[in-house]
């Protein structure tokens, strides 16, 4: 039994268009969102004028927990909350 060369040509065309369109379909889904990335964060305050500061989280860290003195009045310096900001919501120093 022999193809002839236009039923073969036939036949490759339809696997083309066969891969066409399920890589046509594939590309046109919707994409999922990127996941945000977060980063816990430190909330320092002085317990005496309120001077407040914010830190990335430390192994240990826990509310309540003393952190040194106020480098303003140098009153005793807690921490306040523990919690989680988006990274790109976080101001770099300049």
């Amino acid at each position: 039994m022999s193809i002839d060369l236009n039923t073969l040509s036939n036949i490759i065309l339809v696997i083309l268009m066969v891969i066409l369109i399920v890589y046509l379909y594939l590309e046109s889904r919707p994409k999922k969102p990127p996941r945000e990335q977060y980063v816990t964060r430190v909330l320092i305050q002085c317990s005496s004028c309120g001077y407040r500061l914010e830190k990335d989280f430390e192994a240990g860290d826990f509310i309540g927990l003393d952190k040194g003195k106020c480098p303003k009045c140098g009153g005793v310096v807690k921490i306040r909350g523990i919690y989680a900001v988006e990274k790109s919501k976080i101001l770099k120093p300049q």
